[in-house]
């Protein structure tokens, strides 16, 4: 049975061999791809791309948490919770509905916008929304991981280099002081409970407790209310590429003849690999139509063809009696 199947499978030589019999389905379907590959350059508006590299920002709740252990007496330790969840949020804010709304108030970004379209034939989007720009932002907008560290690339498309690198950092400014100013809501609430509470509380120790964390809270509101990162710092700052990324004639052509080399091959399969015999009857059926046109000639049909109009009539014969003889008898 296992020499059966060794017999039933085809070698890398049957292969060849059946795209050499191929060929010229296959050499067809490469002129086809590249054909559609030109028409694809052609009509395509050339993208250029912004890129900008960002890291965790020092967390500015670390310092008032070490002044508060080193009250305390205990040794500042310092970890990266609180950065990893400051950057998580950060990657996360950055696509919602929220900061595109803001951005989509600044007449430069809805402009930058307005231009941007993938071919020439196409209509640029109109009518932005802040949902329909939290969509377009988490479709264009990419975050690559650096290496094996916690860097972050955010990178962006856009016909025009200039609007690409003003969209980058409008969209980390706009994202970076709207954590920032959610932060230092947060922390006016809990000052204003703590006072509240502070003066309600009469017990030594509790007092004492509640003065440490009004504290504390004091410290981190004054460390947001600076005008730094608090999410994400910029590492490198935005750029645009010198050549356009998009469309890559160095990919396009090669997927596209490829792709249609593969759509000749099976073509070429599923006429039963038999292209000889396709064209001859296309040949044979041209030349029939060329000698034996449908003019009336019956006399230049093959026989087999011609109607039965064109053959001779039979004349019915009566039957012979004895009586009467044969008709040319009878007539004398």
């Amino acid at each position: 049975m296992s020499a059966d199947i060794s017999k039933s499978e085809d070698t890398l030589g049957d292969v060849l061999k059946d795209i050499w019999n191929a060929r010229g389905f296959v050499l067809v379907g490469i002129v086809a791809g590249g054909l559609l590959a030109l028409v694809l350059m052609l009509a395509a508006v050339p993208h250029s791309k912004a890129q900008v590299i960002l890291a965790p920002a020092n967390p500015m709740n670390i310092s008032a948490m070490n002044v508060k252990q080193q009250a305390y007496g205990s040794a500042p330790q310092s970890t990266g919770q609180d950065v990893v969840a400051s950057f998580t949020r950060f990657e996360a804010s950055y696509k919602g509905a929220t900061v595109a709304g803001l951005l989509l108030r600044d007449p430069e970004i809805t402009a930058g916008l307005a231009r941007d379209k993938g071919f020439k034939f196409l209509g640029a989007e109109q009518g932005w929304s802040p949902e329909k720009l939290a969509d377009y932002i988490e479709r264009r907008v990419h975050s690559d991981p650096v290496g094996e560290t916690s860097l972050r690339a955010l990178s962006y498309l856009h016909p025009d280099k200039d609007f690409a690198v003003t969209f980058l950092s409008r969209l980390h400014n706009v994202t970076d002081g709207l954590i920032r100013h959610s932060m230092r809501k947060e922390v006016n609430e809990r000052i204003a409970y703590l006072n509240e509470a502070l003066g309600e509380t009469f017990n030594p120790d509790h007092r004492r407790a509640m003065t440490d964390l009004l504290m504390e809270q004091e410290r981190l509101k004054m460390l947001v209310s600076i005008d730094q990162p608090y999410a994400a710092s910029v590492i490198v700052p935005p750029s645009a590429s010198v050549k356009t990324v998009w469309p890559d004639p160095m990919l396009v052509y090669p997927v596209f003849m490829a792709v249609g080399a593969l759509i000749g091959f099976a073509l070429f399969n599923l006429t039963g690999g038999r292209d000889e015999d396709i064209l001859a009857g296309f040949d044979a059926v041209k030349q029939r139509e060329w000698f034996f046109p449908e003019s009336g000639n019956n006399n230049e049909k093959p026989p087999e063809k011609r109607p039965l109009t064109g053959k001779k009539k039979m004349l019915k014969r009566k039957p012979e009696t004895p009586e009467s003889g044969t008709p040319s008898e009878a007539a004398e």
